[in-house]
């Protein structure tokens, strides 16, 4: 019977050692990553629709999916196509939201990566964002400013919704811990001003214009962590006697990626105690029940800037050098920033889950090593059950990987007419690492967008 106990927690090592839902899977992202950052957007869409029939997208990855065909639809200019998907995106994570309030038990068996991925603040942000841009581009201001009020009221609720979340999870039947409120804080975005500042002036409406461009400053001083650089001279001022503009965003470099932090648990008599959490500081946490000499690991995600290997932007007309553009958002500055409350949430929610399952590991090694009396067989299959369960303890590393990582921008006054737009990309020795050329680009009046990705 004991070896049958021991071959039944061996299959059970295999079989979780295999398992993917319980860890996240991002080798599929390989393909598409490339052709992304070759430039070759009607590739990656080939990659990305494979992986989709591959089934490498589950129907608890279905936010990621619609987030992935949207913005490579965007690179490729598919803007009708790109808004299609981004609907299905924000729908989807609506719903997941409304859902996740009561959710919980499954992820305290296992880990987060069981659950369906509801996307976080920022990716919901950067979806009206992008929708914005693609109604910009199809000549559709009305709505393109119904999308930015959508950034500016998901901005409002955040706080709310978080503590919706939180509020939850601590009424639930699981919840050993009270997890501790935090504030974003986060109400006002850049990008969104600046966009919602070039549909005013495009309309003639300077008072409003200026307005968009006061809280876009506004904004910068409020947020200093996520606006740590200087304010692009695109956005120094706005008066419609200006009269034809270029305007140009140039997105470079990879978006935010989840990594994983490592910590460890040591529990004493009603209380726990977390060691080196890196970036996670916390004091000795009350866990009633929980009795001293366990001690074990637990993980959770934090948001990671990949760079860019773009260190200047030169822009030309008609083959005349006219200008640099220049930083106007940093997408990891705003992820960590809408991150922090929901990382509170993730952390206790990994306490009570490794708490949980380190305190039954324990338990069950105990009994075996009991029945066996010790000895060889006792260790392999004390070492299996902790084995075991320290591999269902992964971090849900899920995020929109085919998202941009940074926001340049400059304008510059141009005659009406049809001119030739060149974007250079260049490295930090000075080498043009990626050209995007308009070669019959018409000026008119109103907003003349131009748009260049090298997401390197």
């Amino acid at each position: 019977m004991l070896r049958k106990k021991i071959i039944f927690l061996f299959f059970a090592f295999i079989i979780i050692t295999g398992c993917s839902s319980i860890r996240t899977n991002t080798e599929f992202y390989n393909p598409i990553l490339e052709n992304l950052k070759k430039g070759n957007f009607g590739e990656a869409q080939k990659s990305l629709a494979a992986s989709e029939t591959a089934g490498e997208y589950s129907e608890k990855e279905r936010v990621l999916l619609h987030l992935d065909k949207g913005i490579v639809y965007h690179y490729n200019g598919d803007f009708e196509k790109s808004n299609a998907e981004f609907e299905l995106a924000e729908e989807a994570m609506e719903y997941l939201y409304t859902k996740s309030i009561s959710r919980g038990a499954a992820s305290a068996i296992l880990n987060d990566n069981v659950l369906e991925y509801d996307g976080e603040a920022y990716e919901d942000l950067y979806v009206n964002l992008f929708k914005a841009l693609n109604y910009l581009n199809l000549n559709n201001f009305d709505d393109a400013y119904v999308e930015i009020k959508r950034v500016n009221d998901k901005l409002a609720k955040l706080d709310t919704r978080y503590e919706e979340k939180i509020a939850a999870l601590n009424k639930s039947d699981e919840a050993k811990i009270e997890i501790e409120q935090s504030k974003i804080g986060y109400l006002s975005n850049v990008l969104a001003h600046y966009i919602s500042h070039l549909i005013f002036r495009a309309e003639g409406e300077e008072d409003n214009s200026r307005i968009s461009l006061d809280k876009l400053h506004e904004t910068w001083e409020r947020y200093p962590g996520v606006y740590n650089f200087p304010t692009p001279s695109a956005v120094d001022s706005t008066t419609i006697s200006r009269g034809s503009m270029l305007n140009i965003l140039a997105f470079a470099g990879t978006a935010p990626v989840k990594k994983p932090v490592g910590a460890r648990i040591t529990t004493f008599d009603n209380f726990v105690v977390v060691s080196n959490p890196e970036n996670f500081q916390i004091q000795p946490i009350p866990f009633p029940g929980v009795n001293e000499g366990w001690n074990f690991k637990f993980v959770f995600p934090s948001i990671v800037e990949e760079g860019t290997n773009v260190y200047d932007i030169e822009v030309y007309v008609d083959s005349v050098y006219k200008g640099n553009l220049e930083l106007l958002e940093n997408m990891a500055n705003v992820a960590r920033k809408t991150f922090e409350s929901e990382k509170s949430i993730i952390y206790f929610k990994s306490i009570m889950r490794a708490v949980a399952k380190g305190v039954t590991s324990g338990m069950i090694s105990k009994k075996l090593d009991k029945e066996t009396g010790g000895g060889i067989l006792g260790g392999l299959a004390s070492a299996l059950t902790n084995a075991a369960f320290d591999l269902t303890e992964n971090a849900d590393l899920r995020c929109w990987r085919t998202l941009p990582g940074y926001c340049f921008t400059a304008e510059f006054p141009l005659d009406e007419g049809v001119h030739k737009i060149e974007i250079l990309f260049k490295g930090q020795d000075g080498k043009t690492l990626s050209k995007r050329t308009y070669n019959n680009f018409k000026i008119k009046k109103g907003i003349n967008l131009a748009e260049a990705f090298y997401l390197n």
